[in-house]
């Protein structure tokens, strides 16, 4: 199940649409994404696979792991492995 974290009201203003990034929420990092309506969506920014930490990839609007290729979408939808799970 995807875990869904809130945005502090200034992260989701200084968000620009189309851009995804880490934010630090009370000492959890957490993947957001604000599509062309505005519309946020949160993410864990670690890898279901192992752990590792998720970097954007703003070409694709992608969630990357650098360390074994895991992919998903800005929702937190596997796309492909290694990982057999979404985020």
């Amino acid at each position: 199940m995807i875990k869904k974290f809130v945005l502090p009201e200034k992260e989701q203003e200084n968000l620009k649409e189309g851009e995804g990034k880490i934010i630090d929420i009370d000492g959890e990092k957490v993947g957001a994404y604000k599509d062309k309506d505005g519309k946020i969506y949160t993410v864990s920014s670690k890898c279901a696979h192992l752990g590792c930490e998720l970097i954007w990839n703003n070409l694709d609007k992608t969630w990357d792991c650098p360390c074994h290729g895991s992919r998903y979408d800005y929702t937190g939808k596997m796309i492909y492995g290694p990982t057999v799970k979404d985020l």
